[in-house]
């Protein structure tokens, strides 16, 4: 049976509804206490990580880095400003991604060998970003889901764990969070908001039916979702629809699939592949 993967989003509560980085000193920092519950839950249930941090959070709390890395789980990155990939240009991108990967480096004495994209952003218009990340010392990314989604979104991508080739011809390994295949579309259940939409029963058949598969499960939360006091600002429909929906229901949903299911990080779960891209 393949292992599974859990990963977070570290990123504030403010910084994942597209309000602007230099509007973000006026908001209330809350990310420490919020993955501060993670923290506590997993380390309950034994369960280790992929921790994709922003840039921004890891350069105004180092000492969170190293308090998660100390914990035992994996430190990746996720950017610096939270800025869709397709609203860089590919030379914003890599500067942002170098400043990123160094900051956590530095914090942490390892290599930081995933990536994923703010918003999944690496779709048809922003291709050009896998050579960037190859060049850049990234091993494997979690950017690109086989879903339609008005933010992001590749529909006849590869659902599954599979080495691509980037557009000058490197290769990386692409590790998209978990959807359900039916015959005309890809159900996200990988976690994120449709944890929070899905009756747990719902979520945890599909996982269920990806094991009978024989695939691997990836699901990812972010901290904020498991802080529903949080302020409750006035943004757009289609965004407070999916980012306050249901917070409540964040840790006793994550309670139940530790329980139901051992997850571990990116790194461990694929580090033969890994090594076969290294050789």
């Amino acid at each position: 049976m393949p292992h599974h993967v859990f990963s977070i989003d570290v990123e504030d509560w403010y910084q994942g509804i597209e309000i602007p980085m230099d509007q973000w000193d006026g908001f209330e920092n809350r990310v420490e206490a919020s993955m501060d519950h993670l923290l506590d839950l997993m380390a309950c249930y034994d369960v280790t990580a992929t921790c994709f941090v922003l840039g921004k959070v890891a350069e105004e709390h180092p000492n969170l880095v190293k308090r998660i890395h100390a914990a035992g789980h994996e430190i990746a990155t996720h950017g610096y400003s939270h800025t869709k990939i397709y609203n860089l240009t590919p030379e914003c991108f890599r500067r942002e991604l170098r400043h990123s990967i160094d900051l956590l480096q530095d914090l942490t004495g390892e290599p930081v060998l995933g990536h994923r994209a703010p918003y999944f952003t690496i779709t048809e218009d922003s291709l050009w970003a896998l050579d960037v990340l190859a060049e850049e010392g990234i091993r494997y990314d979690s950017s690109i889901h086989p879903v339609l989604n008005w933010r992001y979104g590749i529909p006849d991508a590869d659902r599954i764990p599979s080495k691509v080739d980037t557009p000058n011809g490197r290769q990386l390994l692409e590790v998209p969070v978990s959807t359900y295949p039916l015959p005309k579309v890809n159900v996200p259940c990988g976690g994120g908001a449709y944890l929070r939409i899905y009756p747990y029963w719902l979520q945890r058949t599909l996982l269920r039916r990806l094991e009978a598969r024989e695939e691997h499960v990836g699901l990812y939360v972010h901290p904020w979702e498991v802080d529903p006091e949080h302020p409750n600002l006035d943004l757009p429909f289609r965004v407070s629809a999916t980012h306050y929906w249901n917070l409540d229901s964040t840790l006793p949903k994550l309670e139940r699939l530790f329980q139901d299911f051992s997850f571990q990080p990116y790194r461990d779960v694929f580090s033969d592949e890994l090594g076969a891209l290294a050789a």
